[in-house]
């Protein structure tokens, strides 16, 4: 299924970060955010050395997605600090839908309840959840506990969710408080990454096995046959995490190194000395390459941990900037959107969208998948070749033409597309979740 970040995407995951969510970041303008997942890749080239014009010529008319089927409406939360709890995730015949609601699964089929997770013991409802399951469908929920005075001051119980049955696999009870928007988690194959503040606390980091929930140390410093020996304790300031990487900056006798783990073993994988006693980073865009947002850059690392180029964070717009394929996809301006080569930092290309154009995702080939809206006749979406820029039509979703300028959540899986839609009634804000064939 497609990644999802928080807008930005990164590996495939998401996570919030400064950048892209991202981080989602993600990030969140309307009521609902976006997520999708892209169809096929086309192959192209661009002189990075030369950057190119993808062409203008307009797109035929894309042909509209019949509708499959429509769930009934949900009342669910849909202010600011519900949207981190909303979340869809599709696998296997099963599409789950993570609101304040609770946690429901949907037959892909016809769209039947095929269940409704239980909340764990000391909590009452979603306030966050990961941006997507794990390659087996387990996905991860953080709850806000009983007694809090708010759905975003206390969204300190995660429970892990095996979106096949229903099933609470586990849960784990925070003793602090967390703010939903400030809290991310991730699920890996072997585990679950949570990050509960904003500022990338050492304190509000954690890691637990998938398996059974059983927390996981902290990841361990460098040793000196790696980096400068230190007089003092090494000790960790910071950590961060997105994908299947963990980033942390450590303090050694007044200076600073930033070390990079595989999320899932904890595993070091580099280490970057810095000669800055200022040295780090406020938010990490992707882990594959690792992209880390430093004072007014986006950095790249190689995978030897030396930098490997940076460009002006005025150039990455946060809520439209992704990893695709070889590319970082980047939004530039208000209609302008450009590729950059992932090893060099050169721009490839650049090209014009209406200004209205959003970033639903990432594919597993490594295609940007958007949309816009088109004329008043619903959303058109439209895929990106990462290489060059070219557009392709990708179908047009025949939304109520009041609910295009909406952002959108969406999902799917190899036969449909899931959309998740928030629609004022009388009664309040309802989510409509609809799939369309594709």
């Amino acid at each position: 299924m497609w990644d999802f970040g928080g807008c930005a995407m990164a590996e495939g995951d998401g996570s919030r970060v400064g950048l892209v969510a991202l981080p989602v970041a993600v990030l969140l303008l309307a009521l609902v955010t976006v997520y999708v997942v892209v169809f096929s890749r086309e192959d192209g080239t661009a002189d990075a050395e030369d950057p190119v014009s993808a062409t203008t010529t307009p797109s035929p008319a894309p042909a509209e997605l019949a509708e499959a089927w429509r769930a009934p409406a949900v009342r669910a939360g849909t202010g600011a600090h519900d949207r981190q709890a909303t979340r869809l995730w599709a696998h296997d015949g099963t599409v789950t839908l993570v609101s304040t609601a609770g946690v429901t699964g949907y037959g892909t089929v016809d769209g039947a309840v095929r269940w409704q997770a239980d909340p764990p013991m000391g909590a009452i409802r979603p306030c966050a959840a990961a941006e997507r399951t794990n390659s087996a469908g387990v996905g991860a929920v953080l709850y806000r506990a009983e007694g809090a005075a708010s759905a975003d001051a206390d969204c300190s119980v995660l429970g892990l969710i095996d979106t096949a049955s229903g099933a609470l696999l586990w849960s784990e009870r925070f003793e602090r408080p967390v703010s939903a928007a400030d809290a991310t988690v991730t699920v890996g194959e072997e585990a679950v990454t949570v990050s509960l503040d904003a500022i990338g606390s050492v304190t509000g980091f954690h890691r637990f096995a998938l398996e059974d929930g059983e927390e996981l140390p902290f990841p361990a410093p460098p040793d000196e046959t790696l980096v400068r020996p230190c007089e003092g304790e090494r000790l960790p300031l910071t950590a961060r995490h997105v994908g299947s990487r963990v980033a942390v900056l450590t303090g050694c006798d007044g200076r600073r190194e930033l070390s990079v783990y595989h999320a899932d073993t904890g595993v070091l994988e580099w280490t970057h000395a810095a000669n800055d006693p200022e040295f780090g980073f406020t938010g990490i865009l992707a882990g594959d390459p690792v992209l880390l947002e430093q004072g007014q850059d986006l950095v790249a690392y190689a995978e030897t941990g030396e930098e490997a180029w940076r460009l002006p964070l005025s150039e990455v717009r946060a809520e439209t900037s992704a990893v695709a394929g070889e590319v970082l996809f980047a939004r530039t301006g208000e209609t302008s959107f450009a590729g950059y080569d992932l090893a060099t930092g050169e721009r490839r290309w650049e090209t014009e969208l209406p200004g209205d154009t959003l970033l639903f995702g990432v594919g597993d080939d490594g295609q940007p998948l958007l949309g816009h809206s088109g004329e008043g006749e619903g959303l058109r979406m439209v895929r990106l070749n990462p290489a060059d820029g070219e557009e392709t039509p990708a179908g047009l979703l025949p939304l109520d033409p009041a609910r295009t300028a909406d952002r959108q959540r969406v999902t799917l899986d190899e036969h449909q597309l899931y959309t998740l839609t928030s629609v004022p009634t009388d009664e309040g804000v309802t989510l409509h979740l609809q799939a369309f064939e594709r």
